[in-house]
Order: structure tokens, then C-alpha cells, then sequence
């Protein structure tokens, strides 16, 4: 029955591309804005200078605009990293260090497939900082993915989502990821509903609000008691 509700569960945005998902969103909203309003400023442009016949005006006008909305989307994407690593570089995230840990000892045990000697690394760091958040993470995905101990990794989420330095990135990405494990492996979609609600709550008028909105509508749907 668990097995089942794995492949039925259509993996997100968030499962793809992590944290970095609100970047893509981010982007998106800008290049979409920038094609309109690039669509009616060169259309406005070309009716005013009459050159070419109206069906040449549309094209050259949606040509430009698609290219200024590949532009905006790539500034977009631009200027939230360089944001981000501006906070980084100033904010402490948990630590007495004004950078974040790249963790690259565990992450070579990983490669080297000693995954139980990078997951004991993993919760010395975690047993040490209450505060930190990445090594929840990245111990959370190992846990669910290497070892299917879904139990330990919902554990993990929970506790980045409670940590106060959290970033909107980290408790959005974690508050899909528990989702993921509630509707699947857990089997406890009514906690993923929980989840789904609490996020919608607390980004309001947020893309990431949308796609919880629109995740617990297929959850609602999809365990609705048959009549």
C-alpha cells in the first residue's frame, strides 16, 4: 500500500531543485511580468513608428518581448543568489562563522558509499547545534534515501522548521520534503495536510502558497472517503 502511494505521489518543484526552487519561481514571476510588458511596449512602438505590416509589428514584438523575459528570468535568478550569499556573508547561521559549511567531509564519505560513517558525522553536528540547519538537511535526504529510515528524516525536517534562523528557502524546501514523507513512505496523509496548511499560512500571497494550495486540493481529493 506504501509502495503504491510513492508512484502516486507526483514529486514537486521542491524535490527537483531543493532550496534553489524559490529561485526558479522568483524568476519565472519575473520573466513572465517582463513579457507583457515588454509584448505592449513593442507593440505600442511599432504601431506608433507604422513600419513592416501588423502581422510582422506582432512578431517582432513577441520575438522581443520572449527576449526580454529570458533576460529578466536570468536576472532574477541572478539576484537572488547574489542576495542570498550577500546574507550569508553577514548573517550567522547558527555558528560563530559569517559563512555556511559546505560539509565536504561527509559529502566525500557519500561518495566513497560509506553512508553510515556520514550520517554518524551528520548527528555529531546536529547533537552540537540545535541551530543548524543544511546538516538536518542534507542528513534527512541520506536518511530517506540511503537508508529508508523515514521516520529519522521527518524528525530532522521538523526541527529545521523550528529552528528560528531558519531561511524561507530551507523551511519551504523542508516543509515539502515532510509532505513528501507523510503522503508517501509514512503513509500519513493527514499530517501532510497539517503541513500543507501551516506553509499556506505562513507565506500568504507567496508562489510557495499557491503550490501548497494546490497540493492539499490533489491531497483532499485524493483521500476523500468513497461515498
Amino acid at each position: 500500500m506504501g509502495e503504491e502511494r510513492r508512484e502516486e505521489y507526483r514529486k514537486t518543484l521542491f524535490d527537483r531543485h531543493g532550496p534553489d526552487a524559490m529561485h526558479l519561481l522568483t524568476a519565472g514571476g519575473f520573466a513572465v511580468m517582463a513579457f507583457f510588458i515588454g509584448l505592449g511596449a513593442f507593440s505600442y512602438f511599432f504601431s506608433m513608428c507604422g513600419c513592416a505590416t501588423p502581422g510582422n509589428q506582432m512578431l517582432w514584438a513577441v520575438g522581443l518581448s520572449l527576449v526580454l523575459a529570458a533576460t529578466a528570468g536570468g536576472a532574477g535568478i541572478m539576484t537572488g543568489r547574489m542576495a542570498e550569499k550577500g546574507w550569508r556573508h553577514f548573517a550567522v547561521d547558527g555558528s560563530t562563522t559569517p559563512y555556511e559549511e559546505q560539509y565536504s567531509h561527509e559529502q566525500s564519505l557519500v561518495m566513497r558509499g560509506r553512508i553510515d560513517d556520514a550520517l554518524e558525522s551528520f548527528e555529531a553536528i546536529v547533537q552540537g547545534n540545535r541551530d543548524a540547519v543544511r546538516p538536518r538537511v542534507r542528513a534527512a535526504e541520506l536518511y530517506s534515501r540511503e537508508k529508508a529510515n523515514h521516520v529519522r528524516a521527518a524528525q530532522l525536517l521538523v526541527e529545521v522548521q523550528c529552528i528560528p534562523t531558519t531561511r524561507v528557502g530551507d523551511f519551504v524546501y523542508a516543509t515539502h520534503r515532510l509532505v513528501d514523507l507523510y503522503a508517501g513512505p509514512l503513509n500519513e496523509p493527514g499530517r501532510a495536510m497539517v503541513e500543507l496548511r501551516r506553509l499556506i499560512e505562513r507565506l500568504p500571497g507567496t508562489p510557495a502558497a499557491e503550490q501548497a494550495r494546490e497540493a492539499l486540493a490533489t491531497l483532499k481529493a485524493r483521500h476523500q472517503p468513497s461515498s
